[in-house]
């Protein structure tokens, strides 16, 4: 590619372009608000060193899942590339979501894909999104680069494995905001800024890109996250659905008990699953026998998984249940897998509705709580009366 043209990848640029270009660290971690550009300026950085180094590179762009790269990452790369010329003069094999230009290879993958994630090794590593993934993913994914590492996030966890890579001496951090994206429209930074006196808790996050905290109106602070294949073996173990379909997911949990303790697994966190998908769903993995508390708002849901062979059964719901399954679920020491990473993000936004005048009321705000229903309708329909069970 010609001077002129290599110019135009930099003429666009936001501030954390600059960043990665300059940063000699092993690590350059991306940490910042929505719309903050960080996405955009990675994918350009990307492409300038594909146009700028003669040695051959391989590239690697990993997110959770596919259908996430390629509403994101991938779809920036196609714009990005295309303006500047560089896709029509590069290889680009869709199925396998790779390009190939000037000797280079840029690679797309999902660390859901086990094969790829402890595949060939690479020069260059960005995890998009990075709060997504498990540090397991991360550690085989490093142990297989050779060079640079470009991690971004918004830091919505309080406690995550990114801000434990912060540390390390080869490591460098950037704090971005919407405010550092020069080419936000006025209609988008209006619209991000009406948060901030709605919701300090997500305005601290989103719009001053700053650590998530464990805020007052949190409802459950203190609970654990191990990896499950280090839960102890169980003799019995319930399930909770909250049903969903176009606007809301379906959430499907897995509760074990164990004393004091309840050991919990995410199964499901999904649009568009009929009844028939669930019962498909719950069959396929041997879940279908135990015994599954549903919203009892759906009876008719229940009566259908019902006749596909799945133990249902109404969730205990009425007035006044929704707090006392949460006074419930805190007499527990509740133990979560690492891998239930939809679980987490509701727990730590699962909040106490707070009036205009800042009184904190006892009353949980009624969004984004799929799993925490699910683990509700479980835990306290079968164990509303604690002692009248067996105690495993």
């Amino acid at each position: 590619m010609d001077t002129s043209k290599r110019k135009r990848i930099k003429e666009f640029c936001n501030k954390q372009f600059y960043q990665a270009v300059n940063s000699k660290a092993r690590l350059k971690i991306f940490q910042g608000g929505t719309r903050s550009g960080k996405s955009w300026s990675l994918q350009q950085y990307c492409l300038y060193l594909m146009t700028t180094q003669k040695d051959p590179l391989t590239i690697s762009i990993v997110r959770k899942t596919l259908p996430a790269l390629k509403r994101s990452v991938i779809r920036d790369f196609l714009h990005i590339s295309k303006n500047l010329g560089i896709y029509w003069q590069g290889v680009h094999n869709r199925s396998e979501n790779v390009f190939e230009y000037n000797g280079h290879t840029l690679e797309f993958f999902s660390a859901d894909d086990a094969q790829k994630i402890r595949g060939s090794a690479r020069d260059i590593l960005w995890l998009n999104e990075a709060n997504e993934l498990l540090f397991e993913d991360y550690r085989q994914l490093a142990m297989r680069t050779r060079g640079h590492i470009l991690i971004d996030f918004n830091p919505s966890d309080p406690i995550h494995w990114i801000y434990d890579l912060m540390d390390r001496t080869d490591a460098e951090t950037f704090i971005s905001t919407y405010k550092d994206n020069k080419f936000l429209p006025d209609e988008l930074v209006n619209e991000i800024e009406r948060i901030k006196d709605k919701d300090p808790d997500y305005w601290r996050v989103y719009g001053e890109g700053q650590r998530a905290v464990f805020s007052q109106r949190q409802i459950f602070l203190d609970w654990q996250y191990i990896d499950k294949k280090d839960f102890p073996e169980f003799d019995d173990t319930i399930i909770g659905i909250d049903f969903g379909y176009s606007q809301d997911v379906a959430a499907v949990c897995e509760v074990a008990r164990v004393g004091d303790k309840l050991y919990v697994h995410e199964w499901l966190y999904k649009k568009g699953m009929t009844n028939r998908d669930l019962a498909e769903f719950l069959k396929s993995n041997n879940l279908n026998h135990k015994i599954t508390f549903c919203d009892s708002a759906e009876p008719k849901s229940i009566e259908e998984l019902k006749q596909m062979d799945v133990w249902a059964k109404p969730a205990i719901k009425g007035q006044g249940s929704i707090n006392a399954g949460i006074s419930l679920l805190k007499e527990f020491d509740i133990i979560v897998s690492n891998e239930s990473i939809n679980l987490k993000k509701e727990q730590q936004s699962y909040l106490w509705e707070e009036l205009k005048d800042g009184t904190i009321i006892n009353k949980p705000v009624d969004k984004m709580n799929h799993l925490m229903d699910a683990l509700r309708y479980a835990t306290y329909s079968r164990y509303k009366n604690r002692y009248d069970f067996f105690v495993i």
